[in-house]
């Protein structure tokens, strides 16, 4: 679904970054099916058949049946999808099996979006969330605000922390579920606690963008306005067609081609 957007986008050719991070455009559906869904989709009697078969793939985008169709690319909720940041294949990517991970999703970020970097993990340090099923995650994350650990985690937590409104399938949540002890048996029951999306950007180098956000969707909206994300996103470009990293004298071919992109949108 997200390398068919990406292609969808790049045909486009138009304000590609920005598209790319604030579309609320999607294709629910591997491209493999695509012909399959031409052929049956002619006949009534099939095409519920095709939403019956198919339509669960639209649960990641918190679709039920009746919303999907076959005709794509469709549109979502502007308030709950805005780009690839917020596809369901991105949020995967940075999840593990049962959690979020807003450490690694801040880091992506900052580092491929802000242009910045991020030292490793010291080798001193176990880098292990405690075990706290009663606990949302955001609670679970308070040892990174530790003075040590807080100079790197400063730049990656508060953005990362913005995607909470996602569950580790990339499937959209207005509650987090958590275990509490409850009853005469003290069992864990599953109980879901209000999510909280907000988030901020700090030491980006762009003055519009540091700041609070709400949520994910503020996020990527204010990255995408950002001319320093552009011009990180050009330098990317430049890496990834020279086949090395960019150096003082390239500074003039990388303002050139920055002016290129945004002279000719």
């Amino acid at each position: 679904d997200t390398d068919q957007l990406i292609l969808h986008i790049l045909e486009k050719d138009k304000d590609v970054l920005h598209e790319l991070l604030t579309t609320n455009q999607s294709f629910v559906y591997f491209s493999r099916i695509k012909p399959f869904l031409q052929a049956v989709a002619k006949t009534p009697e099939k095409s519920k058949e095709l939403r019956d078969r198919f339509g669960r793939l639209g649960i990641y985008y918190s679709l039920t049946p009746d919303q999907w169709q076959p005709e794509q690319p469709l549109t979502l909720p502007a308030a709950q999808r805005a780009g690839i940041l917020t596809q369901p294949s991105w949020l995967i990517a940075h999840s593990s099996n049962v959690d979020n991970q807003p450490i690694h999703r801040g880091r992506w970020i900052r580092e491929h979006l802000l242009g910045g970097t991020i030292p490793d993990t010291p080798i001193t340090v176990d880098a292990k969330l405690p075990d706290e099923p009663h606990n949302p995650l955001r609670e679970r994350m308070r040892f990174t605000r530790e003075a040590y650990c807080w100079k790197c985690h400063q730049r990656m937590n508060p953005i990362g922390l913005a995607f909470e409104m996602f569950d580790q399938y990339g499937q959209h949540r207005t509650e987090e579920v958590v275990f509490v002890k409850q009853g005469p048996s003290g069992k864990p029951v599953m109980v879901g606690k209000p999510v909280d999306s907000s988030g901020a950007v700090s030491e980006s180098g762009d003055p519009a963008l540091d700041g609070p956000v709400g949520d994910a969707i503020e996020l990527v909206h204010r990255l995408a306005k950002s001319e320093h994300v552009h011009q990180v996103f050009v330098r990317h470009a430049f890496r990834y067609w020279m086949g090395r990293n960019e150096t003082l004298d390239d500074a003039p071919t990388l303002q050139a081609a920055y002016r290129a992109y945004k002279d000719s949108n």
